[in-house]
This record gives structure tokens, sequence and C-alpha cells, in this order.
């Protein structure tokens, strides 16, 4: 907002000695305040900047300032001004740290303070611009350098000197706040620039800098510009920012340079802490990716701490005060090659007490040599170069100083911005990325490693020094990630796909299936845990018995009984069949050393349960079950083999072991008998055609005839059920 200030009543001077005694404060009573010390006499906790801009600031915008003690002033706010400061009515501005402590409600007026900020956030909304008026009286000059030689030459071109006429010039300074930032130390601090004619952007002479500041400081008063005066226009804004922020970076050079020294310091024992730091987990860490983990870790750290510690200056412009000033212009009219014109203007004071000031319109310094611009401006040789593509002079602001190929300056017809590396070049340097056929300078092309097509550093990407084939640029068409290791670009060269699922493996970090003998990758790939051989998905089994514990499916079969897979543990194969059954249907067969025998190749002894083979168990005559050889004997009385549980204990008379059949024998009447009875009497060698009495008994396989010879004599006969067979014969 811009407000031009009304002219103060000049005041009457006074001695500082004898300052009037401030009025007593509203809010309470207090004791008659001593005599206010002098503008000048600030305390060294407050920068001597603050004082007078807030005066200006009260004095803008109304506030009343009422001194209530020594360096503490209370503000009234109008309504329009409380906004700033959280909707109050009225503040206590403390000057120096004995002001604090003498009024507890007080607020110190320094660098960084609330209140401070409060009224910078006030002057920058409502008091951006302050304008003085016109600087003393102009009293016109007749000796002027019209017909003069202009005494600065002209880089390959000729100058006519001009007419020599008088105008009203902007002249003004800014005000800002810097603040430095440097790691965890901030510093502010009010900065002013030179006052410069802000239409020349030359530094004003001393002379008319006295009578800016004399005006500014209220010890002079505006005059009226003189009629019929030209009114000079000044500079764009953002050439008026460029000159006056170049002005406040020289002014704060020193002070920068103190907090980057600072900030190094504190840099170099931050990055030796980060290192001492992540040497000990390095330490710790036991395997190869752990450890590149933790120090790709590092790095980003390292790369934190240094962006953090880089000094950034932050210019926040508070106020422009401008007047204007009476001019004495003189002008020439520059001529270079290839018909380009420029004017070239010389300023002094109306008032002649200074000499002609000389100054580039780009820089503000004092030139050597002057440069027509292609672009029909001049410039200083310092703030203008020639373009090394068409080799025409131009200035700083229509083209680039250093192109970022070859470090060599370029004009703006000739400068292009990579879309790369976002910096800009000349088109000397520029070439076509075959990944969206679109340009780029020639630092960030490069062929691709893998196919040699030429890419931009944005669509390419540099392999690790681990990979196969070590560090290489790669084009995204041949750009691969290999799930095997730490997803690290490679080639397209260096990879072969997933069997499982197409994903990339480099063949540093390939595996195979133990079964099939394909690539595959980590996350299809498992250990078997028993054998710890690596196996793909589709060749995992599991054993029937031992469900939780993984198996390669060749280490696995189906059980002929049963058909259920089962490992090599739980097992094993016939001795007759040689094929694989489970556990549930082989025993271990007694008669073969061991060796086991499946249900239908096995035999069990009805007796104990003991598995045999099938040629190791013999059928009982009498119950018809299988039977082991030691666990059959032969029938004292009929002179079968028959096992143990069918054969009965021995004869209380000492006779012989009888067997259940024939110790069931018994007379019988049926005639489906005589058969039997006439069989066994042919079968019975030497007996007589006929019998005095017989007995018979049947089991499972024979019917057992008893023949009563006479005399004691007596014939035990075992025919076969059905084809009355004798298969023994005993005679008793």
């Amino acid at each position: 907002m811009k407000r031009r200030s009304k002219p103060p009543p000049k005041p009457k001077r006074k001695p500082k000695s004898k300052a009037p005694r401030a009025p007593a404060p509203r809010r309470r009573a207090s004791p008659p305040a001593p005599a206010p010390a002098a503008l000048g006499d600030v305390d060294p906790l407050a920068d001597a900047r603050i004082r007078p801009l807030i005066e200006r600031y009260c004095r803008l915008a109304r506030v009343t300032k009422t001194q209530v003690g020594a360096d503490l002033y209370e503000l009234t706010l109008p309504r329009s001004e409380r906004g700033f400061f959280r909707d109050r009515e009225s503040v206590r501005a403390a000057f120096s740290l004995d002001a604090l402590a003498r009024d507890p409600q007080a607020e110190i007026v320094v660098l960084g303070s609330p209140l401070l900020s409060q009224v910078l956030v006030a002057i920058r909304a409502r008091a951006a611009r302050l304008s003085l008026g016109a600087i003393g009286r102009a009293t016109p000059v007749s000796d002027g350098p019209h017909g003069a030689e202009l005494p600065i030459p002209v880089r390959s071109g000729t100058a006519q000197p001009g007419p020599t006429q008088s105008a009203v010039h902007p002249v003004g300074r800014l005000i800002a706040r810097v603040v430095l930032r440097a790691g965890a130390a901030v510093e502010e601090a009010v900065v002013e620039s030179d006052v410069y004619d802000l239409s020349a952007g030359a530094p004003l002479a001393d002379d008319l800098a006295g009578l800016f500041q004399d005006l500014e400081a209220g010890r002079a008063e505006p005059v009226d510009p003189p009629a019929g005066a030209e009114a000079v226009s000044p500079l764009e804004p953002q050439d008026l920012i460029r000159l006056l922020t170049g002005n406040l970076r020289e002014k704060s050079a020193e002070r920068v340079g103190v907090r980057r020294a600072a900030a190094e310091l504190e840099l170099t024992d931050g990055l030796a802490r980060l290192d001492r730091y992540f040497a000990a987990i390095l330490q710790e860490q036991a395997t190869p990716e752990a450890a590149a983990t933790v120090t790709a870790l590092a790095e980003r750290r390292r790369t934190e701490e240094v962006r953090r510690s880089q000094v950034r200056a932050t210019v926040h412009p508070l106020q422009l005060i401008e007047a204007t000033a009476l001019i004495e212009r003189a002008e020439w009219q520059l001529e270079a090659g290839r018909g380009h014109r420029a004017t070239f203007s010389a300023q002094r004071s109306s008032r002649a007490e200074g000499g002609w000031i000389l100054t580039c319109p780009q820089c503000g310094t004092p030139p050597t040599t002057l440069v027509v611009c292609k672009h029909d401006h001049c410039a200083c040789e310092a703030c203008s170069f020639s373009c090394t593509v068409c080799a025409e002079d131009f200035c700083a602001a229509h083209g680039i100083a250093q192109c970022r190929v070859d470090g060599q300056a370029a004009c703006a017809e000739h400068v292009r911005t990579c879309s790369s590396c976002r910096l800009e070049h000349c088109t000397a340097h520029e070439g076509v990325c075959a990944e969206g056929e679109h340009s780029a300078c020639s630092a960030c092309l490069a062929p691709c490693g893998s196919c040699g097509r030429t890419v931009c550093n944005r669509h390419a990407e540099q392999s690790s020094p681990e990979a196969p084939k070590g560090r290489r640029r790669l084009c995204a068409a041949c750009l691969r990630y290999c799930e095997g290791g730490s997803n690290e670009p490679v080639g397209l060269d260096e990879v072969t796909p997933c069997a499982s699922c197409e994903q990339s493996v480099c063949t540093t970090h390939r595996a195979e299936c133990a079964v099939d003998g394909q690539v595959h990758c980590s996350r299809h790939l498992r250990r078997a845990d028993t054998s710890r051989r690596l196996v793909c998905g589709r060749h995992l089994a599991g054993c029937a018995y031992e469900p939780a514990t993984l198996f390669a499916s060749d280490e696995v079969a189906a059980c002929a009984s049963c058909g259920k897979l089962v490992c090599a543990g739980h097992s094993a194969e016939c001795i007759v069949d040689h094929e694989r059954h489970c556990v549930t249907h082989l025993a271990p067969l007694l008669d073969a050393n061991g060796a086991y025998g499946c249900a239908a190749h096995r035999a069990e002894c009805h007796v104990d349960g003991a598995a045999f083979s099938r040629s190791g168990v013999s059928e009982c005559p009498v119950c018809g079950l299988g039977a082991c050889a030691s666990h059959q004997a032969d029938c004292g009385y009929c002179g079968r083999l028959v096992c143990s549980a069918d054969l009965g204990a021995v004869e209380p008379d000492g006779g012989l072991r009888r067997c259940v059949t024939c110790a069931q024998l018994a007379v019988s009447s049926e005639t489906s008998d005589a058969a039997v009875v006439a069989a066994a009497l042919a079968a019975s060698d030497g007996a007589p055609k006929t019998t005095r009495s017989w007995r018979i008994a049947r089991d499972v396989t024979h019917s057992v005839v008893e023949l009563d010879l006479g005399r004691s004599k007596k014939t035990v006969v075992a025919l076969r059920h059905g084809d009355l067979v004798a298969d023994s014969v005993v005679q008793h």
C-alpha cells in the first residue's frame, strides 16, 4: 500500500539533555519517567534500525506512542491495526533489558521476538512503500556533455552524443529482514540498501544521498517538483528487486561468511558423530544384505546433514522508501555490428555539486567497456557475454553465462532447458533421447550399455558394480530388477525369467529347482526341511504322516496299497513285489532278516501274530490258520503237523500228545461215515477188510478215523475232505 506522507511541521530543536518528561502511563500510576535516551543511544541488544522503523510505522499507521520510562514505550493501536497484534488495544515495547525488567507486562523489541515479528507483518501489509516527496530545490545547469565524446569505449561499435536534459527520477532504498539459517542456528537482521536511482539503476551521488537521508529523518522538508520537468518511470519490478537485493547481498556478505564458517565446523562434528554411530551398527550386522542396508541409510543421513548445514538466506522486503529528485541526464546513441543500437545515459544532480555518474544500466557498476546487446540495449563488459553459437553480444538478462556442458555463454535464442537435469544449455550441445524422442543436453545423453540406444539420465539407470556385467548405463527397455537379490537394477542380457512368475533373476542370484532344474525367483523357491534342497512350488510335497514338513516331490512316493504320499522315513519296499508301501501296510518279516512285506505278500502266525513270508507259515489242518515252524508240532496220535494251539498236553499216563481232533474221536452211526471208514480201511496197510469198531472225528481239513484191529492194535488214518485220500496212517 502506497501512502504519501504529509510534510511534518518543522520541529523545534532542543538539546537532548532537556527532553520533555514523558506523561504518566494509563494503566497504573508510576513515578516520573526519566529523560528518554537519544535516538542514537540504542541499547546494544537492539538493532539500530529497529527503533526508527517502528517510529515510521507508528507515524503512518496513526499508532499513539507514549514513553513511560527509559527505553519503554506504550503503543496504543487503532482498530485497523489490532488484528496484527492479537486484537490487543495497546502493547508495551521495551528496547533494553533494564526496561523489560522494570515492567513485567512489556515485550522486548529485538530480532526474533514476537512483538517485532508482529510489527514487521503489519509494516509489510500496510506500509510496503513510503513516499517522501521531492528532494531539494532544482537549479538547472547549462554545461552538459552535449557533443562530447563518450569516455568509455564501445566494443565493436561507435557512440554518437545526444541531447542533455533534466528529468524527475525516482530514487530510494529498500529495508528488508534477512533470515540466515544453517543447521539449528537461525539469525535475523534488518538491512538497508544504499540509495539508488530507481530508473537508471545507479547509486545516487553522495550529495543527493545526503539530502535523501535528511528528508527521511525529518531534517529537511520535501519540495514541489519543477514545472514542466519530465518524470522518468522506474525500472520493472523484477529488475528493481534484483538490483536492490543484489546490494543487500553485498552488504550481508560478511555476516553470511561468518555463519558459513560456523556451519562448516558444525557439519564436520555432525558427520564425525554419524560415522561413529553407523560404524558401531555395521559391526553388529551378520549378513551382507543387512550391511548394505545400513550403509545406504548412513549415506542418506550424511546427505541430509550436508543439506541441512547449508547456509540459506531468506529476504523479506519490509519497506521501499522512495522520493523524487531532479536529475540531469546525458545520452549517447550506441551502434554495433549487425545494426544493433542502444542508448547509454549518464546522470548527475541538477545542483551540479557532483560529477557525472556513468553506471551500467544492468548491474549499476561503473563500466570499463560498453557492449550493445542484440536486443538493443547496452550493458557493461562484466554483465555481457558473447554467444558461442551465433557470436553476437548479449546482456545477462537475455541469455546464460555458462552452458551446462562446456561452461560457455549462449544468448536466449540459443538457450534450451534440458528436460532431464532441468539445467540450461546451448543448442550446440543438444541431442535427442531415444526414449520419447525429446531433447536433452549432451551431458545427460549417453548410449545404453546393453542395446546401444542414446537415452537421457531421466530415462536411464545405472546398474550396481555387483551386477554380473558390472556397472552399466541401462535404458528403460533394457532395465530389469533382479528379484533374486535386493531388487537391484540389472540388464536384460543378465537375467533369466522365473519359470513360475516370469520375474527376472540375474545370473549372480539365480537358483534352480532341484527337481526340474529350471530357474525360479526367491518367492517361488523353498528349502526342503530334511534335505535342505531348493524346490519350486510345483515340486513341493508333504508326507501323509508328517504334514508340517516340506519335502521335494522326488522325496515322496504314493503307497502301492492306499495311494497316500509318504516319505522314505515312513515307507519301504516290499521284498516280493519291490513296490513302496507306507508303514501302515508293511510289517517286518521274521524269516527274511528284517525285510518288509506288504499285506498281500506276507502271512501271520496266528499263535503270536508275528509276520512271515508266505513260505514261512503253514496252514494248521485242525484250525485252518497259519502257523510258523516254531509254533508247529506233530500230533503223536494221527501224525499230522498241527499248530501248538491245537496240540493237547501230554497224557497223564505218559502217552502221546494228541491234537484237538484226535482228542474228540467218537463212534458215529451216520451212514455218510461208511465211505470214510471204507477209505480208511483201504488206506491201512495189512488191516482186515472189516473192523470190530471204529471212531471218527472231523476238523477243518481232514477226517480222522480210528480203526480197532483187535489185540490192542489200532490204526489212525487222516483223510482229506472230498477226495478220501489218506494223508497219514499211524498204527498204534
